[in-house]
Order: structure tokens, then C-alpha cells, then sequence
């Protein structure tokens, strides 16, 4: 890499060729405060997500901190999702939320296959010190980590700084409203019908 040179990365691949090691993918969004302290200050926010490597070709993600500038559809899904009159259920549509935080080609035509995505699951995560949940922490937190180490081991050391001071992790905490999936149904094409079987003659 050029010392001098930045470009946004193109390439979500933690080893990309031409990229800083795990630099990821460019998220943009021109609201503040979409994590962490900034959010929580907001009273929360919505994330919301789109994996459809079909037809948008791509791992779509939105972030709509406080309780301002709610897109109406996403609004009004979670609102009526648990309405018992299925009719009335608005259906969520990611083309009227605007500018994606994270963008992610996916899927035919994209350099990522779709196959590498498979037995998804959602996982709500406090990875505390240091990326990978503590495994990094050396690493990461070298000062830290000088302070409380517990031989070789990250995990007992992180543990043994948390110890140290509960207080610092105040903030750290998930507080879940809602948790909604949507799963757009697959159209299957009709099969042409056979000409010898509707007494059609063949050319």
C-alpha cells in the first residue's frame, strides 16, 4: 500500500489484494450518532438489513438513529407486524429507505457468490476488548493488556480488566424493542405447457 494514497474500499474481503488487512467495505450515512455512546444518547435506534443476492444483487444495511427520520414504510411494518389481520400488515420495501449505510454486491454478475452466504443466524454480540470478543486482546489493547495479564491466556486477562472496573462497561448492553424477519416469497415460473399433450401438432 501507497503511505500517501486512500481509497475507499471496494472489496469486503478481510485479505483483499491492495487493501489494509480486515479494512472492509465503506459505510456512509449522513445522520451522526449511529453507535455506541452517540446512539444510546438518542434513545436507541433501528438497524435494519437486507440480504438478496437475487434480485438487488447485494447485502444492503440502514441505520436510523433516535426516533426522527424513520422512512413511513419501515415505520409502518413494525407497527402493523403484529397485527392478526395479515391483510393489514404494511410490507416492508428497502427502495423507499433511502441511501444504504453499508452496501454489499452480492450474488450473480458481483465478485462475491451467494454461496458463501448459508445457515445464517442473528447474533447480538458485546465483543469487549478488542475485535473477536476478547481473543485479540493483546493486540488490540496493548496497555492494557500490560496492566492485567493473566499469563498467555486474552480471555482470562480481559476478564481480569473488567473485573478491575465494572463501571467502564455502563454502556455496554443491548436493550431490544423488537426483533422482526421478513422473507420476500419466492415467485416459481409457470412450466411451458407440452404441445403433444394439448393434441398440438409439432413442427
Amino acid at each position: 500500500m501507497d503511505f500517501n494514497t486512500s481509497l475507499p474500499a471496494d472489496n469486503c474481503y478481510v485479505t483483499a489484494p491492495h487493501q489494509w488487512a480486515n479494512q472492509g467495505c465503506v459505510a456512509v450515512n449522513k445522520d451522526e450518532g449511529t453507535i455506541g455512546q452517540p446512539l444510546n444518547e438518542q434513545g436507541g435506534g433501528i438497524y435494519a438489513l437486507e440480504w438478496d443476492p437475487d434480485k438487488e444483487r447485494a447485502i444492503r444495511s440502514w441505520v436510523f438513529p433516535g426516533h426522527s427520520n424513520i422512512p413511513s414504510n419501515l415505520q409502518d411494518s413494525i407497527q402493523t407486524a403484529s397485527n392478526p389481520d395479515k391483510s393489514k400488515r404494511v410490507v416492508p420495501n428497502p427502495s423507499e429507505w433511502g441511501l444504504p449505510y453499508g452496501y454489499f454486491a452480492v450474488g450473480e454478475g458481483t465478485g462475491c457468490s451467494a454461496g458463501h452466504f448459508k445457515n445464517m443466524r442473528l447474533v447480538f454480540n458485546l465483543a469487549f476488548c478488542g475485535t473477536v470478543a476478547g481473543n485479540r486482546y493483546f493486540t488490540d489493547c496493548p496497555a492494557e493488556s500490560k496492566l492485567f495479564k493473566k499469563g498467555k491466556d486474552p480471555v482470562l486477562s480481559c476478564n481480569a480488566l473488567i473485573k478491575s472496573n465494572p463501571e467502564m462497561l455502563k454502556e455496554a448492553y443491548w436493550k431490544i424493542r423488537g426483533l422482526y424477519v421478513y422473507e420476500r416469497s419466492l415467485m416459481k415460473p409457470v412450466p411451458e405447457a407440452d404441445p403433444s399433450e394439448s393434441g398440438q401438432e409439432q413442427n
